[in-house]
């Protein structure tokens, strides 16, 4: 499995529908349906740490919802969760500030909760 495969599978463990920041469908059946999951992770080679965030998106009135599907990601890391990959592995550790709640100033429904985390990747190429 390659670092890309390894992150986008990591962050669709979590019940969720998951895209990387860059290629969310905007229209058409393509759409996704709220909730869903955005990433950003640059990829680095040898022993490197990079920061990444994830975008939790919600679409209704409470926070609790959200809040839940962040405690249940906070548990599975702990501490520290490594991906495997062919190049080698990628260790994933909750950043800091670790959520930061946002929302959409043209939807007052929509939540969204930004992740940050930082990846050490300890690979080959």
């Amino acid at each position: 499995m390659t670092k890309n495969a390894a992150i986008h599978s990591f962050f669709s463990s979590f019940g969720l529908t998951a895209f990387p920041a860059t290629s969310v469908p905007t229209s058409g059946e393509e759409k996704p349906e709220y909730p869903y999951i955005t990433y950003n992770v640059n990829t680095d080679q040898g022993v490197e740490r990079v920061l990444g965030t994830a975008s939790l998106w919600y679409r209704t009135e409470s926070w609790t919802g959200i809040n839940a599907k962040i405690d249940e990601i906070s548990q599975t890391i702990g501490t520290r969760i490594t991906l495997a990959c062919d190049e080698g592995g990628i260790v994933v550790r909750k950043g800091s500030p670790w959520a930061q709640p946002m929302g959409d100033d043209s939807d007052n429904m929509v939540k969204r909760k930004i992740l940050t985390f930082e990846f050490l990747f300890a690979t080959t190429y």
